[in-house]
């Protein structure tokens, strides 16, 4: 099977990144798009995944977190990873989890500020997604024939960065104690990382040019 043209996906994940208003709406271009330049019958299969339910569980995920396990020191900036996990069958499939870290370069693009101390990364912080899981299944259930890493990713990686765009806000910030502003990085944990960008007291502004 052929591989996605990953860069040209990015392009527009972050030009919806920057415009959208509707996560479910934003899914539905960008799994068009995909099955446009791969046909695969999965990709009809993800279309039908309920891309809007989380949304209004990410902002209550992450106060429950920020409050069980607040953080010890000034937050500069959020890391959102997706851990790569499995199913009792050993399906691979993502989990959204964050970290807060002490340090933020909004000039340094490949963000080795990500691995300076301090980090705080609380336990048990995983969002717990059923439509991450319910991709993951469908483009990796059958090794052979399925749509497999190239489906994955793309859903995966669009579907956190449009959640994440859609419910970081001014009362996440101020939850935080955070010092303004809060860089917000996203990516799998042995991928690309996505600047997504700043959370501000008055709410989230996406980043203005490439998201990589």
């Amino acid at each position: 099977m052929s591989e996605l043209d990953y860069r040209a996906f990015y392009r527009l994940l972050a030009a919806e990144v920057r415009a959208s208003t509707d996560v479910g709406q934003s899914m539905q271009a960008l799994l068009t798009w995909g099955d446009q330049r791969i046909p695969h019958p999965s990709w009809a299969a993800l279309k039908e995944l309920d891309c809007s339910v989380q949304s209004a569980g990410m902002g209550k995920w992450l106060t429950r977190v920020l409050r069980r396990a607040p953080c010890p020191f000034p937050v500069r900036a959020i890391y959102f990873g997706l851990g790569e996990r499995a199913t009792r069958d050993g399906v691979e499939f993502a989990d959204l989890y964050f970290g807060l870290l002490g340090h933020y370069e909004p000039a340094d693009k490949a963000c080795e500020w990500l691995w300076r101390n301090p980090r705080h990364y609380p336990d048990k912080a995983y969002l717990g997604s059923a439509t991450l899981k319910a991709a993951g299944v469908i483009c990796n259930e059958d090794e052979v024939t399925g749509l497999g890493t190239s489906g994955h990713v793309a859903f995966a990686l669009a579907f956190a960065a449009l959640l994440l765009r859609a419910s970081l806000d001014g009362a996440i910030h101020q939850l935080l104690g955070a010092v303004e502003p809060v860089g917000v990085v996203v990516g799998f944990d042995s991928g690309d990382l996505f600047r997504l960008g700043e959370l501000h007291r008055h709410g989230f502004e996406p980043t203005q040019g490439a998201m990589t």
